[in-house]
């Protein structure tokens, strides 16, 4: 069937790439609706998390926060100015963008429904997202965290080289190093859900880890693809993503203690990683209601990030 050039059409068209489903984007898990953010279990310590955006084009990153063996860190780095912005462009959705894709189809002698799809289709998995199409329920779209985590792990190499001058001043070990990035994550930056749109496109409420960095904050599945990204520059243990229902954490391959929380995934066992804080929760260390989630493994997605 033959395409009908009218303002109907690109509306349908759009309508698709804004549908308000985002399987990845979820709510607080059970830390971050009992514990105030920024705030750890103790009630002790108060993490701090300040940024600048200076004249000579780049961001300027300071943090303190407190390790899972109750060490005070602070950290500094720096980010070009233009990597949250760049990070943007590669993800989520433009209207604009995809009106000129159906006008570009439509400019063409013959233009098919199934060809227009397919290169939404592909527009959707170049900008970072998954169709999930469910029989007789509206297509929803969700955030293709394993490939933000590929495409931005670069551009936070400057907190992994932070993490690591710190752990070389104290003697301290990879797994030391990896635990510290861990504890950043969680704590360093505040539990809070991105907006829906930024920048004039629609990013389902999720923030690229460059953007997360700059804006310091994050729900779990913005706060997991941080961690992820940070922890793909400090080790090469293979990682995953693991999506239960209104919830994202991370797996690494490390060998788990008796008392951590595993999933077993390609044969190895993965011990489970909280990123989302804002409490404190050492790698192993996961709530209840994942807990369930994980025993039924209704619901639940594994995105290999290795």
């Amino acid at each position: 069937m033959l395409l009908r050039i009218c303002r109907a059409a690109v509306i349908a068209a759009i309508g698709l790439a804004t549908a308000p489903a985002v399987l990845a984007s979820s709510t607080a898990d059970e830390d971050a609706n009992l514990i105030p953010a920024n705030a750890t279990r103790g009630g002790a310590f108060t993490s701090s998390y300040r940024t600048a955006d200076e004249a000579d084009g780049l961001y300027r990153v300071s943090t303190r926060f407190r390790t899972f063996s109750g060490e005070t860190l602070s950290i500094g780095f720096e980010l070009p100015d233009t990597a949250g912005r760049a990070s943007l462009r590669e993800f989520g959705v433009s209207d604009q963008e995809l009106k000129t894709l159906l006008d570009a189809c439509m400019a063409r002698q013959h233009c098919e429904q199934d060809e227009f799809d397919q290169e939404t289709a592909r527009y959707y998995r170049e900008h970072a997202l998954r169709m999930r199409i469910v029989p007789g329920q509206k297509t929803h779209l969700y955030v293709d965290i394993a490939q933000v985590v590929q495409r931005n792990r670069a551009r936070v190499q400057p907190v992994a080289a932070a993490l690591r001058r710190v752990a070389a001043e104290h003697g301290h070990d990879t797994r030391w190093t990896i635990n510290a990035a861990i504890a950043l994550v969680q704590t360093g930056l505040l539990y809070r859900k991105p907006s829906q749109s930024e920048d004039g496109r629609q990013i389902l409420g999720f923030y690229p880890p460059p953007r997360a960095l700059e804006r310091g904050y994050g729900d779990c599945d913005t706060k997991a693809a941080l961690l992820a990204a940070i922890l793909q520059n400090l080790t090469d243990t293979p990682i995953i993503g693991v999506h239960v229902p209104q919830h994202y954490l991370l797996g690494i391959a490390i060998p788990p203690a008796a008392d951590q929380a595993t999933l077993r995934y390609d044969g190895k066992p993965f011990v489970l990683v909280e990123a989302s804080g804002p409490g404190e929760r050492p790698p192993g260390d996961i709530g209840s209601t994942t807990q369930l989630a994980l025993d039924s493994m209704n619901g639940v997605r594994i995105d290999p990030m290795f």
